[in-house]
């Protein structure tokens, strides 16, 4: 399984860089993954900490950049990545690289790459993961919450959670839960929103309701952050596209138990 979750994610990269100079229909990378558009945005953002749309721009804009190397004309560069305008084309490649297309052959020591990914060079372990399938389940909660960058998350959490365990009754509660709830601009996303809870209400604590919803669930010997979120990446790129699910628009949910378990809920809908 494993071995064939890699292939598809680079038979998605291999036909992104092939369909670099056409408008490129999220639809024929959905069907290469096995999973819907909005799986398959959620999937490459959280293994690759970069959104699909933007990976494929700066993909057009490195591949631009080497054409006017080569002295292509700008408004012919423009056309063939998708751009309407030199002008609009003109903006993205300086947002990128700084600085206008133009000044290319001025600025040779201030060129940028957005590199090809190879999943096939990941830090990910391939041993067997078990798993359960929990339907009709509901989580009743008490909350706080804080909007975190997408590519901060382990440490950013993890300071969060030690501003927690100063409130003396948030840490009497037994067991504790970790919300990841997603931008809603799953094209883009930026940030998200992480909650910290438990089933009885603290101070400063809000009720956080998720009702009779099918999860997949998962477990790890560990409460550290970087661990948690290696290991969810690894469930998100290896695991999911392949058990014959799509994810739905719900938040993953942490759920800690004693002093070394964790057990991670992806909530998931048929296809």
């Amino acid at each position: 399984m494993f071995r064939g979750s890699i292939e598809k994610l680079n038979t998605l990269i291999e036909y992104i860089e092939n369909n670099l100079d056409k408008d490129i229909d999220y639809k024929s990378l959905s069907r290469i993954l096995c999973v819907n558009e909005y799986s398959l945005h959620r999937i490459f953002q959280f293994i690759t900490n970069l959104s699909l749309t933007e990976y494929i721009r700066k993909r057009k804009l490195t591949s631009a950049s080497i054409d006017l190397l080569n002295g292509s004309k700008v408004i012919d560069v423009a056309i063939k990545y998708g751009y309407d305008s030199a002008t609009s084309f003109g903006r993205a490649f300086k947002k990128m690289m700084g600085f206008s297309p133009k000044d290319i052959t001025k600025n040779t020591n201030k060129l940028k790459v957005c590199p090809i990914f190879d999943f096939s060079n990941t830090n990910y372990n391939f041993d067997e993961i078990n798993y359960s399938i929990k339907k009709n389940i509901s989580f009743n909660l008490y909350c706080v919450g804080k909007t975190i960058p997408f590519n901060d998350i382990p440490k950013t959490t993890s300071k969060f959670w030690n501003e927690m365990y100063e409130n003396k009754e948030f840490i009497s509660a037994d067991t504790t839960y970790g919300i990841v709830e997603y931008d809603k601009n799953i094209d883009n996303p930026k940030h998200l929103v992480y909650y910290i809870g438990s089933v009885s209400p603290f101070k400063g604590s809000q009720e956080y309701n998720i009702i009779n919803k099918t999860f997949l669930m998962f477990s790890i010997d560990s409460r550290e952050a970087t661990d948690i979120s290696n290991y969810t990446n690894m469930i998100y790129a290896c695991v999911i596209p392949y058990l014959g699910y799509n994810l739905d628009q719900l938040p993953d949910i942490e759920e800690y138990i004693g002093e070394t378990t964790t057990n991670i809920y992806i909530p998931i809908t048929k296809k």
